[in-house]
């Protein structure tokens, strides 16, 4: 529904085949124009990344990101500075899991030396070497058949993090990948604000 303003003598919205609108605060009115196909292959590209990133840090999001990311975002939330941290996909427009990073950072990231399926888990191991001992280590599973998402904490001193395949079915253990990022939280009153690592991948093993 259109509005008109007759003592500024402005006008907003569709009439019949026109549409009121502004440009620099001065009042037009132009001919309607049905908006074209979007879906142009590079837009379709681009939104099947967005689709992909945006699922594992929806997952991602209430217990990993949102607490765990530092410094903490000042103009963007930590859904939004993960999203930002797979520009490289975005660029490519192209979907492919072993570049998904969870976090982006400088605090030192060893390596995944091993991700294999033990009993009901998947246990990621890395070396302890760099960092603080009470450094957080994030381990997460994604299902590249289900998109299931499953993740785990430990501390870096364990130097293993175990996710539970609860969920995952079975015939889908060759298609996990795995993630490994770390995070060391800000320490009060000092000027240590906090940080993060990279993010690792590995293809898990049966």
């Amino acid at each position: 529904m259109a509005t008109l303003n007759f003592i500024r003598g402005t006008i907003r919205g569709k009439i019949g085949q026109f549409v009121g609108s502004s440009w620099k605060g001065k009042s037009y009115i132009k001919t309607f124009t049905k908006p074209g196909n979007p879906r142009t292959a590079d837009q379709v590209a681009v939104r099947n990344v967005f689709q992909h990133v945006s699922h594992v840090a929806k997952a991602l999001y209430k217990n990993v990101l949102k607490p765990y990311t530092f410094p903490a975002p000042r103009r963007q939330t930590a859904f939004n500075q993960m999203i930002a941290a797979n520009q490289v996909m975005f660029d490519a427009k192209a979907w492919e899991p072993e570049k998904l990073k969870i976090f982006e950072g400088p605090l030192e990231n060893p390596g995944i030396t091993s991700a294999a399926i033990s009993g009901a888990n998947a246990v990621i191991a890395f070396p302890t070497i760099g960092g603080e001992p009470t450094d957080k280590a994030f381990a997460v599973l994604l299902d590249a058949e289900s998109g299931m998402v499953k993740y785990a904490e430990a501390v870096r001193s364990a130097g293993t993090v175990s996710v539970p395949l609860i969920g995952i079915d079975s015939a889908n253990y060759g298609q996990l990948h795995a993630y490994l990022a770390f995070s060391r939280l800000p320490v009060l009153e000092t000027e240590e604000k906090g940080q993060v690592s990279t993010t690792v991948h590995l293809a898990v093993t049966q």
